[in-house]
């Protein structure tokens, strides 16, 4: 018989978001130790994407596996989203402790890498180079590493969340074609 706590969906949830936030640590660590301009690279968002509906749908169906190997669309949504939510919360506290606390020099060398990516895409469009404009553009990336920003930027990244988790969830879900009848 099931241990009851394994089958507990709050608990396999939250879990899964520690391993999840855990995962986004040490990618944020390795890309710090290796090259932190990779962290405002345009494609790297596409990367943690991947990985992280990956481990969620891993952990999606494992939660399955040990409900019976059957799981409604809701269930299979609730459990995505707490685990993208918690992982991603996990990740955010840990950029903010980064940017503010373990290395606050890094923040002007992320906001340049970020506004030459910004005025390459620019320029690549036929987009002008308004200074005022720039020096806006400057200010507000600079402040998306502050408490504000981060808090902000989570709430954003929580809208993706109940995307990746509406995808997992129909992914994950499986239906008992013994109780439908």
């Amino acid at each position: 018989m099931e241990n009851q706590e394994e089958a507990n969906t709050g608990q396999h949830s939250i879990k899964w978001g520690i391993i999840l936030g855990l995962v986004s640590v040490i990618i944020t660590l390795i890309i710090y130790l290796i090259d932190i301009t990779m962290m405002v690279d345009s494609y790297m968002p596409f990367v943690l994407l991947i990985i992280f509906l990956g481990i969620t749908i891993y952990a999606g169906r494992d939660y399955r596996s040990k409900i019976g190997g059957y799981m409604s669309f809701k269930e299979a949504f609730l459990n995505a989203f707490v685990i993208l939510a918690v992982g991603i919360f996990i990740g955010t506290v840990f950029d903010y402790i980064l940017y503010n606390f373990i290395d606050p020099e890094i923040i002007p060398i992320l906001v340049e890498v970020q506004m030459e990516n910004t005025m390459k895409v620019m320029e690549a469009v036929g987009g002008g180079s308004n200074t005022e404009m720039i020096d806006g553009m400057a200010e507000g990336v600079e402040k998306g590493f502050s408490l504000q920003g981060q808090a902000l930027g989570y709430l954003w990244k929580l809208v993706l969340c109940a995307i990746g988790a509406l995808i997992v969830g129909g992914i994950n879900k499986k239906k008992n074609k013994e109780e439908e009848f």
